[in-house]
């Protein structure tokens, strides 16, 4: 006889999230907050333009993205979660240790190049990790996980910061990989990552405390939407989804990458006030992902292309930035929109085109942000170097979030609306699939 599930706060997912909490605050939210600390070291050593500076993280955005696309999605398929996971973290904490011997624009954009390997990968393995155990509480689930990148850019930034002059910058990033092989990789050894259909269905079916029928169980399969990938890439909403992506990160990146040049080399502010905005600006992002998942768990779609919005409004109040109580202004609207934009990937692969599918979208879509993240950066430092001012940019990028919440409105949550019915029809018959479900074992972990 089949044990009985965990439910409610028992349930095993949670640990699992846990786990997702701890290795981001290690490995993705310390090093993505505290990268921009380390334009104006470089570019006052070696006398580099911005967009030299801020390059690397092109480098490693572009990297991660096409890891995160061609490669995670065919690997995890073919070797499972957890080996491809250690693999990634190893090469993100060699990327940081490669800083010891930067001494080029070469060997700098080399550091990054090794960094986008691990750490655009090490955020999609979390997310699958994660989204794994979860349905109805996908956004939420993923949120807290998330909680442990903003916690790593609160802390990293002023230990950063505190750190450089005492020792310099290249040892300071060079711990960063230290602390990734100490804490993340026995994470990921002992985390179970590939939950059984039993341990799936208490929180797929919304049972608090019973074990849900065999209707529904059937209906849960029923509803599922299996799809090739070229089944997916022949889906308009698909390209909507992976297009708007792409722009919000963008969007996000390139004001986020650029804050500290723009704190301190415009607006006058000195490095230690710029670097505690950086931590304010990941405190508020805390909070805010608890709020941006449950939004995103019940408004789905609707719910990201608002958030969306959001991230228009918050790019058209940095024209207002010319004093610490403007740029503190500024520092809470980005904080808000940006902590909770990360949370999307998850709800839209899963509400979309559903679990069998999340090895092949979540990739993609976080190849996507990866891309993006990679291009916003350098191309608002870019326009700045041309036009001496960010006005242009700040504009640009206002424009292109409105335009990536149009294209959600083209995007509906299929699976979702399809879970819905299955599940309230309980003992009555599942819903219709729209051709027969083949049985296919989990990967390895």
């Amino acid at each position: 006889m089949a044990a009985t599930p965990a439910t409610g706060k028992h349930y095993p997912g949670w640990w699992v999230v846990a786990a997702g909490f701890i290795i981001f605050f290690f490995s993705f939210g310390g090093p993505t907050y505290s990268m921009s600390l380390l334009y104006n070291e470089v570019i006052a050593e070696f006398g580099w333009t911005r967009a030299e500076a801020t390059g690397i993280y092109a480098w490693k955005g572009l990297t991660g993205a096409l890891v995160a696309i061609l490669v995670i999605g065919p690997a995890v398929q073919r070797f499972g979660l957890k080996p491809v996971f250690l693999t990634v973290l190893i090469i993100q904490a060699l990327g940081f240790f490669t800083f010891l011997n930067v001494t080029s624009i070469a060997t700098y954009f080399l550091a990054g190049f090794l960094i986008g390997l691990g750490q655009g990968a090490v955020l999609l393995c979390i997310k699958l990790m994660v989204a794994r155990w979860f349905m109805r509480n996908v956004g939420f689930a993923g949120a807290l996980a998330l909680v442990g990148s903003s916690a790593g850019g609160v802390v990293f930034p002023i230990a950063i910061a505190m750190l450089i002059p005492e020792i310099g910058w290249r040892m300071t990033y060079a711990l960063i990989g230290v602390s990734i092989l100490a804490v993340s990789v026995p994470l990921v050894l002992f985390v179970k990552q590939n939950p059984t259909e039993e341990d799936l269905l208490p929180e797929t079916a919304n049972a608090k405390g019973v074990v849900p029928s065999a209707e529904v169980a059937a209906a849960t399969r029923a509803a599922d939407i299996p799809m090739s990938y070229g089944e997916l890439l022949r889906k308009p909403m698909f390209w909507g989804i992976m297009i708007g992506v792409l722009i919000i990160a963008g969007v996000d990146q390139g004001l986020f990458q650029n804050m500290q040049l723009y704190f301190v080399q415009e607006v006058g502010l000195s490095r230690e006030t710029a670097a505690w905005l950086l931590s304010l600006t990941s405190a508020i992002g805390l909070a805010s992902k608890f709020i941006a998942g449950k939004f995103f768990d019940v408004y789905s779609v609707k719910g990201i292309a608002a958030w969306y919005l959001l991230i228009a409004a918050m790019v058209l109040l940095a024209f207002q930035v010319s004093s610490l109580s403007t740029a503190i202004i500024f520092i809470c609207a980005l904080g808000l929109a940006h902590g909770g934009l990360v949370c999307e990937g998850p709800v839209l692969a899963k509400h979309v085109f559903g679990p069998r599918n999340m090895d092949k979208v979540l990739p993609i879509v976080t190849g996507c942000f990866a891309l993006g993240s990679s291009i916003g950066p350098v191309t608002l430092a870019y326009i700045y170097d041309v036009n001496g001012h960010y006005a242009w940019g700040f504009a640009l990028f206002a424009a292109m979030a409105l335009f990536a919440a149009f294209l959600l409105t083209f995007v509906r949550p299929l699976y979702r609306d399809r879970l819905r019915a299955a599940t309230q029809s309980g003992a009555a018959g599942p819903v219709p699939a729209t051709r027969p479900v083949p049985a296919t074992p989990s990967p390895a972990a």
